[in-house]
């Protein structure tokens, strides 16, 4: 009888151990989805010509996961639009639900909240109400996610106004404000999501200032690196920098945090994605 009690408590232990041992900290890459409007689209990006492709393939997060992740996994996959914000909510709806059916180890929307949070309100409304109901819309359509959930807050891109934007597409500082503390204040509260802080990068781009991320430094004057001249979408080494806000969310060693290895490997990436599909 002890024989048998000890050979099942080995059984149970070596059981434990072994399931431990499946479960590590790369595992979350095994099959990510990336998702959200046009910077994770890739708007205005594309990849550079070299010898034997002068093709101007678009480069989006898609790309750029993959030229991150260093752990063995499935592709990314993507669910993005470059005009989502044409109909925000029917978008967020599909693309909830496609995600669902993946059954993803990770969702990463660096900025699947930002048409929930801009846009053109409709006439004779509460401007702060309406843009508050629309992210509440969004929050809740995230919780419909089980999986760990690392999502962007939103940035202030008033100087995108006159060239990209037109004034009642951006909220104002005081209700962008209390847009991000519900944002934080809901991701706070749900276990599996993560928020980066999308708002803080974009100031500092925007600004001009330094920025260091990991080992790598943006020096002060940096803002033409990192933006394109609409003030409203970031160029790739722009994306890739959010992208390390990922990164370290992420707390493993499993991504490389190196922009411009991550640029060449997204390019690659982007080249390879295109001629698959030709």
């Amino acid at each position: 009888m002890i024989t048998s009690i000890l050979k099942m408590s080995c059984f149970l232990l070596i059981f434990a151990v072994s399931a431990f041992a499946q479960q590590g900290p790369c595992d979350i890459f095994n099959r990510v989805v990336v998702t959200g409007a046009s910077v994770t689209a890739g708007y205005g990006i594309t990849t550079p010509p070299v010898k034997g492709d002068l093709g101007a393939y678009q480069v989006n997060m898609k790309h750029i996961m993959e030229g991150m992740i260093t752990s063995k996994h499935e592709d990314v996959i993507y669910f993005g639009d470059l005009y989502f914000f044409k109909n925000s909510k029917e978008n967020a709806k599909v693309f909830i639900e496609k995600i669902k059916e993946c059954q993803p180890t990770l969702v990463v929307g660096i900025d699947f909240l930002f048409w929930f949070g801009h846009g053109t309100p409709p006439n004779d409304v509460d401007v702060q109400a309406y843009r508050m109901e629309k992210l509440q819309f969004a929050l809740e359509s995230l919780e419909q996610l089980s999986v760990p959930v690392i999502i962007g807050n939103l940035p202030d891109v008033s100087g995108a106004v006159g060239k990209m934007l037109s004034a009642n597409q951006v909220p104002t500082k005081e209700t962008l404000q209390k847009l991000n503390e519900r944002i934080h204040h809901w991701g706070n509260s749900h276990e599996n999501v993560t928020v980066i802080d999308a708002y803080s990068l974009w100031s500092k781009a925007i600004r001009g200032e330094e920025i260091v991320l990991f080992d790598f430094t943006w020096p002060e004057g940096s803002q033409a690196t990192l933006l394109q001249k609409d003030m409203l979408h970031t160029k790739l080494e722009g994306t890739v920098a959010a992208s390390l806000l990922v990164a370290k969310a992420t707390k493993t060693d499993c991504m490389e945090t190196d922009p411009k290895v991550i640029m060449k490997k997204a390019e690659a990436a982007a080249r390879a994605d295109a001629r698959s599909t030709k």
